[in-house]
């Protein structure tokens, strides 16, 4: 529930997209430069917040970001200037970095076997903030204009980060934790993580992965809206079929990779990212005409992105958490997933500016295939 509250003050930025667009005037590249400024800064805050976890523990690194998302929503909501909304979204980029190394940090301390299940069951949280946060914040926007969708999410946020700090004990055991920072040891694991050709090949195939997901999480509202001609409503209700393929695959899939011990992970990975692309493939020459095949493709999608998605956020983190640290693994892998995006976001848009969705998609579905090549040649290896 934690990690899903973070989504209601970072998806209000993709369904507030076409109003803003309307409301303003700026074009697909201007919003994509915001969304940029979001991954940067999101991706620094991974690489710094998964070494502080494991070093300083995660509820407070946890909290702290709540409340900085929280109140980088609420300005965000009496903004009118482009580069005042990249710096406030930047910001707010780094605050919502607090929550992955965290909560896993948090998981895995809790739960040392069967972590596919677990990590699929568990990674699936966001997704359930996905599938809350679309309708809601869709329904705001339509009802009371794009800015209620920035002023609402931080008093839901406030009442979390009570429940958060009232009711969650990082570890096992009961009693405080004795904070103790050690530079030597956390330069130590960044090093053995950057010498590990597997988490660096796995890293850049998830890298490649979110640039499917950027056209998931930040693009599909407006993508709904301006193919299909949909109130925002209804677009942050359809859009949901996207996370609720995801949740039901990443359960089934983590599931999976702890019974089929002959497939291996990266196997299972490669698979799913390999039928991502030929989803894609059919959502290039289908969607656009035929909004109720356009549906149940988008559910597939959220389906094959999302089974590779946790498995590598999620699980991989946990399984390499003796060696590296959990939270250090998940911020290096999640970090350079968003280093990506900073440059994908105003990328897409500016291909959607000058070229429509349909190059939208070519870019996702060229990113599927190199992703799958990557994790395909480490299965390969592996055997």
């Amino acid at each position: 529930m934690v990690y899903a509250s973070y989504y209601l003050a970072r998806l209000n930025y993709s369904i507030a997209i076409p109003s803003i667009s309307e409301d303003l005037q700026y074009s697909k590249f201007a919003l994509g430069l915001i969304g940029g400024a979001f991954s940067i800064s999101y991706a620094i805050g991974q690489f710094v917040n998964g070494q502080l976890v494991d070093s300083l523990g995660a509820k407070r690194i946890a909290l702290s970001g709540l409340i900085l998302s929280a109140f980088m929503s609420l300005l965000f909501g009496y903004t009118d200037l482009l580069i005042l909304f990249v710096i406030i979204w930047g910001i707010n980029g780094y605050a919502q970095s607090t929550g992955w190394p965290s909560v896993v940090k948090i998981i895995s301390n809790w739960f040392k076997s069967s972590i596919g299940t677990i990590g699929g069951v568990f990674g699936s949280c966001f997704l359930v903030g996905n599938m809350i946060a679309w309708p809601l914040l869709g329904y705001i926007t339509t009802n009371y204009g794009w800015r209620a969708a920035f002023l609402a999410p931080p008093f839901l946020l406030v009442l979390i980060v009570i429940i958060f700090y009232l009711g969650v004990n990082e570890k096992p055991e009961d009693g405080e934790q004795t904070v103790k920072i050690e530079v030597f040891h956390v330069k130590s694991r960044f090093k053995q993580i950057l010498l590990s050709k597997r988490l660096i090949t796995i890293s850049l195939a998830y890298m490649l992965l979110q640039f499917v997901r950027s056209g998931f999480t930040l693009w599909a509202p407006s993508y709904l809206f301006e193919t299909w001609s949909l109130s925002l409503d209804v677009t942050g209700c359809m859009a949901a079929v996207i996370p609720l393929g995801g949740m039901i695959g990443s359960m089934i899939f983590g599931w999976l990779s702890d019974r089929a011990k002959w497939l291996e992970r990266q196997t299972i990975i490669f698979l799913l990212i390999l039928s991502l692309s030929f989803t894609l493939l059919a959502f290039y020459y289908v969607a656009s005409y035929n909004p109720q095949i356009g549906i149940i493709l988008l559910f597939l999608s959220g389906l094959a992105l999302y089974g590779p998605h946790i498995l590598i956020a999620t699980v991989i983190p946990i399984e390499y958490g003796e060696k590296y640290g959990a939270a250090s693994v998940a911020g290096f892998i999640d970090g350079v997933g968003y280093i990506g995006l900073t440059f994908a976001d105003p990328f897409i848009g500016w291909i959607v500016d000058i070229k429509g969705w349909s190059g939208a998609i070519t870019f996702w579905l060229i990113s599927s295939v190199a992703a799958a090549f990557l994790m395909g040649i480490l299965s390969w290896r592996r055997k």
